[in-house]
């Protein structure tokens, strides 16, 4: 299996001066005017439906390689926001990885060309999936006036920082002190590794097979998909290691506990100081506020490996440190994946927003039913 067909497996990830003269679909009763072109090496798409209610929707995809081939968002998701009369706009992004800076700029550069051609909509939510939530959170703290509120799928709502430092690296490292002997020589050390493969992952935790048991309850992971969640998240922090041009977090002040013998573990994690160019990239890359002045309605599955739910539980601390906490709800959906949240249920959760964004009807947090 191939590294992208790994993260596609896992993240279901939805998925240059000028701008071109774009192209225009045929619109009819069902169909909705297409309009695809490019601003500045971001590839586009806007869709308005007929009838159009005058509503937009800013849509930020999640995490792809970098290199990967942007696609937009499969027609039956997309149809939740087209079909309630939204117009849906979405930026492939100028480039791929994590790439929140770039992201936010192209969809941001994508909302004013709306308005440039469409006219200031009467209402703007933001929506993304995964790396594209952290996208939409950030646009409605940092633009509050341009957007009525935004809808986060599968997104680890805390700073990139705590993210590759806590999940990422933390994962990583502890694998490297608990299995590193049965890893080959070109996988040690793990974080500065070129490549981890599933493969080579899972031969490692064969290796103690009791151990493996116990590393992935550890952090939340189901033994057999272990191996390709180590090899996900090697892969991204080598991206952002080689995007940021060193490690772009510390763990030398970090006490591990949890794994048995926490003395000897704490003994044989090896230790990095993040670059300070590397730990500015993250900073900007993107930490939230939680100075929320519109609803945030965040949706997560209650079994997520990749990005667990706590790290969108944590934004209810955010919020409330800033005062702002009656502006944001965390659902829950009773599901096993990352973004593994189908149409209905997402359409639920579009329509709990934007009663809430229109009449403040703010939804109950629990359950999405």
């Amino acid at each position: 299996m191939s590294r992208r067909d790994l993260v596609i497996i896992l993240l279901v990830a939805l998925g240059t001066a000028a701008t071109t003269t774009p192209a225009f679909g045929q619109a009819t009763a069902t169909e909705p005017k297409v309009e695809e072109g490019d601003i500045e090496g971001a590839p586009y798409r806007i869709q308005i439906p007929d009838p159009w209610n005058g509503g937009l929707v800013m849509y930020a995809h999640g995490y792809r390689p970098a290199g990967a081939e942007w696609r937009p968002l499969p027609d039956a998701l997309g149809a939740v926001f087209l079909q309630r009369g939204f117009a849906l706009a979405e930026s492939g992004y100028s480039r791929q990885g994590w790439a929140v800076e770039e992201a936010r700029r192209d969809t941001e550069a994508l909302r004013l060309l709306f308005v440039q051609r469409h006219g200031e909509p009467r209402r703007t939510f933001a929506a993304g999936h995964s790396l594209g939530g952290i996208v939409a959170l950030a646009l409605i703290e940092t633009h509050p006036d341009a957007y009525a509120g935004a809808l986060t799928v599968s997104a680890p709502l805390v700073s990139a920082i705590q993210f590759f430092s806590e999940q990422v690296l933390d994962t990583l490292v502890t694998f490297e002190a608990l299995f590193g002997d049965a890893l080959p020589e070109e996988c040690r050390p793990v974080a500065e590794a070129p490549q981890l493969s599933a493969a080579t992952a899972e031969a490692a935790l064969q290796a103690a097979p009791a151990l493996g048991e116990a590393f992935a309850l550890r952090w939340g992971v189901r033994r057999r998909e272990l191996a390709a969640h180590l090899a996900f998240y090697h892969l991204i922090y080598r991206e952002v290691v080689e995007r940021a041009g060193g490690h772009p977090v510390d763990n030398r002040n970090t006490v591990y506990s949890g794994f048995g013998d926490d003395r000897a573990l704490n003994a044989a994690v090896r230790r990095y100081a993040a670059t300070p160019e590397a730990l500015a990239y993250l900073r900007r890359c993107y930490s939230p506020t939680g100075l929320l002045r519109d609803p945030l309605l965040a949706i997560h599955t209650t079994y997520d490996p990749g990005v667990p739910a706590r790290l969108a539980n944590l934004y209810s601390v955010t919020t409330a440190l800033a005062g702002r906490e009656q502006w944001f709800v965390h659902l829950r959906v009773e599901a096993d994946g990352h973004c593994n949240v189908g149409p209905p249920l997402l359409g639920r959760a579009f329509d709990q927003l934007a009663a809430w964004a229109e009449d403040g009807t703010r939804p109950e947090p629990g359950l999405l039913r």
